[in-house]
Parts: C-alpha cells; sequence; structure tokens
C-alpha cells in the first residue's frame, strides 16, 4: 500500500510549504540554478569519487531502497555509498533526486535500522523538500562561500528574518520525513534508535527511559511562553531540530488517531484537508515572536495583535508595582527602630511580666468557668438542669457519637484515661472534626495510641445509620446530575456557556443535602466535646476532660510517621493522662500567655509608630511639603521594610527575653541544673518566640517573593525588548522585501543591462554601455535621457541638464 505525502506531512511543514511560494522568484532562481549547476556538480562529483549501489553493488544495501520507495509512492533514486568518518545520509537534487549514505554509517548500523535511515530519506522526496532543504544547507554551510553568492538579487532576498524562516521550515521538514520513516518501519522504536545511535549513544541507552525525558522536555517547553521563546533562540540557526524534540515527536505521531488511519487506509486526503483546517493553529516563522495570551478588555472585546505590546506594558507594570512592596529598603535608622523597640519590650517583659505561675486558685477559677459553660451551653440547647451532672448527662444523650466505646476490648492501647486523646475525635482541633465527619459518613473510628501507632476501627452501622449516611449523599448527587442536565440543555439552546456566578451557585444549591448532614455533624461532634469537658455524668466537675487544643496538636504531630518512633507521642500522653493537662489546665497557660503577650504588643505597636513618623518626616523633608509623598514607603502595613525592622525587633526581644531568663535561673538555682531549667522555662516568653519565628518566616517568604518577582520582570522586560525590537525588524524586512522583490521582478533586464554594459567596455562600443545604462534605467521606472551616443552628444550641446 502507497502511502500519499500529503497525508503525512507535518502541519508546520505544509504551512512552510506553501509559505514559500510567497517568494516565487527566490524558489524559480534556485531551482533552475539547482539543476542547471548544483546537480550536474553532484552528478560529477559522486560518478567519480563514490560508490553508485545496484542490485550488483552492495545489493544488501541497495534491496533495502525498492520497497521503501514503493510505500511511499516515489521512483527510486540513485543511491550512493560515500567514505566518511561522519554518520550522516542526505537527499539532495530537486529534478533528479538522489540519496548517499556514508561509510560509517551502513558499518555501524544494523541492516533494520538503516532502512529506517533511506526511509527517512526517501520521505524528504516524497515530500518535495529538496530545493529548500538545498537552499537551508547552503545557509548553514555559509552563503559567502557558496557559488549562491553570485546572484546580487538573490542575495537581497535573504535578510535575516527569511533564513530564519528558512532554516525553521527545515527543522519542520524533518519532522515530515520522520513520520515518512515511522510508516515505512511500522513503529518510532526503529526511528528513535536511529536518532540515538546518529547522535552517538550506544546500545546501553535505554530508549523507554529516553523517551520519558523527551517527554519532559515537551512538558517544559510548552508550560510557559517564556520557554517557548528560549527554545526558539536556542534553535533558530540550527537546520535539524533537537534529537528528543524529535523523539516525541515521532513517538506521538505513532500514537495518533491520524497514523492508525493511514495504516489501515481509512485516512483520506479531504479528512487531512478538514483536520488542518480545524487543528493547525498559527505560528510565527519569521521572528519566532513571542506569543503573549490575550485577556478580555473590560467590556469584553478581545484584544488583538495590536494589543500585544499593551499587555506586556500592564503586566511589567503589575510586576513593578508589587516589586515595589517587596523590595526592602531599610536603613541604619530602620535597624535601630527594631533594636531599640526590641530591647524596650524585653525591659517590660523582666519587669512586669516574669515567670508563668499558676496557682491552685487559678486552676478552681477555670475548672469553675468550664463547668459554667457547660451549663449555659446545655440550658440554650433546652437540656439541663440546676446541677452539672445533669447538664453533662443530657449532653451525653443529645450528642451521641458511634466510634465513642468502641476502644474497649480492642487491644488497641486505649484506655478510659486517655480514650479522649487517643480518640482523634474528640480533639477540639480541625483533625478531631474531621475524624468526626469520617465517622459519621464511613463509620470508621480513628485512635492514635501513646506509641504513636494508628488504628482504625469500624463501627457497624444499623439500617438507620445506612439510611442516614446514604440518603443526604443520594440526594446530592441526583441534584448535581439535574444541574448537568440543565446546563447542558441551556449550552445547546444558546450556544453559549452558563454563567460562572450561576454554575457555582447552581452546584452549591444542588449540594444542600450533603451540606446540612456535615453541618449537623459538626453541631453534634461540638456538643459532645462540650459533654466531656468537665469530665463524665459520673465525676462531673473532677474527671479528666478532654485535652486543649496545644496539647491536641501537639499529639497531632507526634503521630506523624517521622515522629512516630522520637518519643514524643508518648511523652504527651503523659502530660494528658499523669499531669492531668487537660483543656481546663491549658486555659489558664492561655491566660498566662496573654500576659507574656503584653511586651510582644508593646514591641508591634512602638517599631511601627516610630517607623511612620520617622519615615513621614523624611517624605515631607525630600518632597518639601505633604504633596507627593510615597505613602507606601511610609504606612507600616503591607511594607517590605517594615517587615524587615519588626524581624529585627522580633529577635531582638527574643535575645533579651534569653538572656534575662537564663540570669534569673542562674541565680535562684544556685547551680542546680534541674532547677535551673525549671526556673528557665517558668520565664521565657513563648508568645515573644512565636513572633519571631513568624518574623522570620516572613522574611525568608519575602526573599523568595522578590526574587521570583525580579525573575519575572527580566522575562517580560526581554518580552518587551524584543517585541520592539521586532517590530522594527518587520519594517525593515518588509522594506528590504520589497525592495529586493522589486530588483528580482526585473533580473533579466537588470543582468542584460550589465551584460551590455561590459560589452560595451570590452569592445570599446559607446552604443553598447548606453543601451544597457537604458535598460536598467527603464526597470527603475525612469525614461532615460538618451538612447544612443549620438543623443548623448546633442544632449550636451543643448542647455537640457544631464539627470544622474
Amino acid at each position: 500500500m502507497a502511502y500519499s505525502a500529503e497525508l503525512y506531512m507535518h502541519e508546520l511543514d505544509k504551512k512552510a510549504f506553501d509559505a514559500l511560494n510567497t517568494f516565487p522568484r527566490l524558489v524559480k532562481l534556485r531551482e533552475a540554478y539547482s539543476a542547471n549547476y548544483d546537480e550536474k556538480a553532484a552528478k560529477y562529483q559522486f560518478l567519480s569519487s563514490a560508490i553508485r549501489l545496484s542490485k550488483n553493488q552492495m545489493p544488501e544495501v541497495y534491496n533495502l531502497l525498492p520497497p521503501i520507495c514503493e510505500k511511499l509512492d516515489i521512483n527510486v533514486p540513485e543511491l550512493y555509498y560515500i567514505k566518511s568518518k561522519e554518520m550522516n545520509a542526505a537527499t539532495m537534487g530537486s529534478t533528479t533526486p538522489y540519496v548517499y549514505v556514508t561509510s560509517k554509517m551502513v558499518d555501524k548500523l544494523p541492516l533494520e535500522l538503516l532502512s529506517s535511515v533511506l526511509a527517512h530519506e526517501c520521505g524528504h522526496i516524497a515530500c518535495r523538500h529538496s530545493l529548500y532543504h538545498s537552499i537551508a544547507g547552503l545557509l548553514v554551510n555559509g552563503i559567502e562561500n557558496s557559488s549562491f553568492n553570485d546572484l546580487l538579487p538573490i542575495r537581497k532576498l535573504l535578510t535575516p528574518n527569511l533564513i530564519r524562516a528558512l532554516l525553521f521550515w527545515d527543522r519542520c521538514s524533518e519532522l515530515s520525513a520522520d513520520r515518512a520513516a515511522v510508516l515505512c518501519d511500522g513503529t518510532a522504536d526503529k526511528t528513535i534508535d536511529v536518532l540515538l545511535r546518529v547522535h552517538g549513544y550506544g546500545e546501553n541507552v535505554n530508549r523507554e527511559e529516553f523517551l520519558k525525558q523527551a517527554m519532559d522536555l515537551r512538558d517544559f517547553v510548552n508550560s510557559s511562553n517564556a520557554n517557548k521563546v528560549f527554545e526558539q533562540m536556542m534553535v533558530q540557526g540550527e537546520s535539524h531540530p533537537r534529537m528528543a524534540t524529535r523523539v516525541y515527536e515521532c513517538y506521538e505521531w505513532s500514537k495518533s488517531d491520524r497514523y492508525k488511519g493511514i495504516v489501515d487506509g481509512t485516512y483520506t486526503i479531504e479528512m487531512k484537508k478538514t483536520d488542518d483546517e480545524a487543528d493547525v493553529q498559527e505560528e510565527e516563522v519569521l521572528a519566532a515572536d513571542v506569543n503573549i495570551e490575550a485577556h478580555n478588555k473590560p467590556n469584553g472585546e478581545k484584544v488583538d495583535s495590536s494589543d500585544i505590546t499593551f499587555d506586556v506594558d500592564a503586566a511589567l507594570n503589575a510586576v513593578n508595582s508589587e516589586l515595589n512592596r517587596y523590595t526592602n529598603r531599610a536603613e541604619g535608622i530602620d535597624y535601630f527602630i527594631g533594636i531599640v523597640s526590641g530591647i524596650f519590650a524585653g525591659i517590660i517583659d523582666a519587669t512586669f511580666v516574669g515567670e508563668i505561675n499558676i496557682t491552685n486558685s487559678e486552676i478552681g477559677l477555670s475548672h469553675q468557668q468550664v463547668n459554667n459553660f457547660i451549663q449555659e451551653y446545655a440550658k440554650s440547647r433546652g437540656l439541663g438542669g440546676d446541677r452539672l451532672k445533669d447538664a453533662i448527662s443530657d449532653l451525653e444523650q443529645a450528642f451521641k457519637v458511634a466510634q465513642d466505646n468502641v476502644w474497649k476490648g480492642a487491644g488497641i492501647g486505649v484506655s478510659a484515661k486517655n480514650h479522649h486523646l487517643a480518640d482523634l475525635a474528640h480533639h477540639p482541633t480541625p483533625v478531631g472534626l474531621l475524624s468526626s465527619i469520617i465517622v459519621q459518613f464511613l463509620r470508621i473510628g480513628t485512635f492514635v495510641n501513646k506509641e504513636g501507632e494508628w488504628h482504625f476501627i469500624f463501627v457497624k452501622p444499623s439500617a438507620d445509620d445506612i439510611v442516614e449516611i446514604l440518603a443526604p449523599a443520594v440526594l446530592t448527587g441526583l441534584l448535581n446530575w439535574l444541574v448537568v442536565v440543565a446546563e447542558k440543555k441551556y449550552e445547546d439552546d444558546y450556544e453559549k456557556e452558563v454563567p460562572e456566578l450561576v454554575h457555582k451557585v447552581a452546584h452549591i444549591v444542588s449540594s444542600t443535602p450533603i451540606i446540612l448532614e456535615i453541618a449537623k455533624c459538626a453541631d453534634n461532634w461540638f456538643g459532645h466535646l462540650v459533654s466531656d469537658m468537665g469530665g463524665s455524668k459520673n465525676t462531673a466537675g473532677g474527671g479528666m476532660g478532654i485535652p486543649g487544643v496545644f496539647v491536641s496538636f501537639l499529639y497531632e504531630i507526634a503521630a506523624l510517621p517521622i515522629l512516630k518512633d522520637s518519643g514524643l507521642p508518648a511523652f504527651v500522653n503523659d502530660l494528658y493522662e499523669n499531669h492531668k493537662l487537660d483543656l481546663r489546665h491549658e486555659l489558664v497557660l492561655y491566660k498566662s500567655l496573654g500576659r507574656q503577650a503584653i511586651p510582644v504588643a508593646f514591641n508591634e505597636i512602638y517599631a511601627r509608630l516610630f517607623f511612620f513618623l520617622i519615615h513621614l518626616e523624611g517624605e515631607i523633608i525630600d518632597h518639601k511639603g505633604v504633596k507627593g509623598i510615597d505613602w507606601s514607603h511610609v504606612i507600616p502595613f503591607r511594607n517590605r521594610t517594615m517587615d524587615r525592622v519588626m524581624m529585627v525587633a522580633s529577635m531582638t526581644f527574643n535575645v533579651a527575653d534569653t538572656v534575662d531568663a537564663a540570669a534569673h535561673a542562674a541565680i535562684e538555682s544556685c547551680g542546680s541544673w534541674i532547677v535551673f531549667s525549671g526556673k528557665f522555662v517558668a520565664r521565657y516568653n513563648y508568645v515573644g518566640a512565636g513572633r519571631a519565628a513568624l518574623a522570620i518566616v516572613k522574611e525568608i517568604s519575602n526573599e523568595k517573593k522578590e526574587a521570583e518577582l525580579i525573575h519575572e520582570k527580566l522575562l517580560l522586560t526581554q518580552i518587551k525588548t524584543r517585541s520592539v525590537v521586532e517590530q522594527v525588524e518587520r519594517y525593515k524586512v518588509l522594506l528590504e522585501e520589497k525592495i529586493a522583490g522589486f530588483l528580482a521582478e526585473d533580473i533579466t533586464e537588470f543582468m542584460d543591462g550589465f551584460d551590455y554594459i561590459k560589452q560595451g567596455f570590452n569592445s570599446g562600443d559607446s552604443d553598447l554601455v548606453i543601451k544597457g545604462n537604458v535598460v536598467i534605467q527603464r526597470v527603475l521606472g525612469r525614461e532615460p535621457q538618451f538612447t544612443n551616443q549620438m543623443e548623448f552628444d546633442e544632449l550636451m550641446e543643448s542647455d537640457v541638464a544631464l539627470v544622474l
């Protein structure tokens, strides 16, 4: 079965081939020159120095060629074998094509891969690539060193943009020839192997792994416009695509429906034309311009190509604005503000805050406050009586949870003393809420024992539980399906998409059953936590309550796989189970931490206030008044310089607090390390440490953001510069091509004119010199003042001025 080149020709190759015809005179000149000089010279060269293969000359190689030519529906070209240390093969000639392979290619490749090489070269012939392939070859080897340089009009036509275009077309032609090879081979594997061998990689290279690498290259290039620009810049002077590019093009082509259709004969030329109209996207061939995504204007109109520069400018302005906010401008006075503010905050902390000292009266007060909250919450839900025990009992009945007692007898290391900590659904944290939802909908309880071991216990549901779980899920699915059907009908009827806001609202409303069920689950979770805050109904106000937020978070972190064997889960369990550190005790710590927040708040306010006053004064002095003040440099919020000041202030305060805590602990411990540790821990300001940590994280984030913005600004600046330069180049190229085209149109007359002049000089015949001048003047659109020697003499004797 023969494959028509029009079926498998690469889309960009087809567009390039069509674009070449916009320079018909160049094509005709080159075609004539090739037929009358290049092909004859090559014929002589090969016949005199190479080996022509045939059925009787290296038949094992030659016999590979006829079946390939039959598949590609071309005449069998002459095949030459030349001595060379390079692995190479090429197709030359436009009127009488021929192929040559080098001795190293034949020696190094097995016959099945050599067949793929010949199929590639015959693909060039089938697609009629030889003409501009030869032009591109001249460009790569240097026009100045070729006979092509003799034709002045052609040199005029070969502007830098046209040269880049010819090389681009040449790269496209390789993709079409690769497709021809894949069709002849029946697989992309041989073509990929040939590419690896030709580029110097042996059999030890894993084809599949390199294919993954090639796909990574494709994804990298397609991930951004900037990467596409970089690719264009790197390959614009090359005649062949990069190896990995050809590999993924071959592979994707071999897996395409079009390839399968060509092989089984179901894909026709009419289908190809339809696909081309639908799929081929415009590519900037000549200048490799950057394609900026066109956004909609505020009035809904599309931005056309003339708006590209505006889009780049808008993006650049946005980046500059962001970069202005993320640029650190801290000077000596700013660092002085931070240091002084941190020292003063440290003095306040040492003088007025001191140690965290929790008294029994404070613990008792916290217990009473929790008990009061339980009773008030129960009354708000219409439950409980005058006694705490009644409130807890009613809440336990009203807000039952399925996994409350499944740990009993399960042998998972959970006991009555620590089950509120081990059962994650009893934690007053987001993880606790999530665990509660999992229990509600999946009937799976999540437990972590003091060894850090995770256990998932299935809670057997009743028939009512199954209905309660499935009903809202099924109803939600049904409602969302109806919404999708309605949206599809709307799009079919009105031929436009449903407005985004309507789409979101409709799906939210249709998800109401499941949302209500989740809300109900959250309410039940919170109600159950309240019932357990003060112990059970049998130990109301005195038993172990639920763990507080801090202990819960710490236990969840300790349960992570990386910390499971660190001993942290057992340590947190000991705090809760043996030291009775539940929510009520944590509340006392929160109050103490509230006192520690006083110097931290002073540090925050003092530093920001003095920053504002000092920089406002500086702006007023610089602008000689309030007019023109850059408030982004003054306002102490969303300001990178202010973030740097706060980092200095927070770390200065943290250092001062650490020195104070260590000094007091050393004095009071009298050399006892245990006493020193306890006193230091009690006096250290944890709120200040947390604020310093946040400041450091913020600074690192700012540095990263600034680097990203600088990189983005660089790319946008390059794009804008390239756009402006290309715009100027387009005007220049247009002018050059018009001039060159003008010359090319009348190249015969020009050459005749110069020939007359040359003959006239050689023979001394002035009439021939004048005749040549007349021909050139008329080509240039001028009417000559004289056409022979007699008319010239008469003009010289007259008063009429000679116009040159």
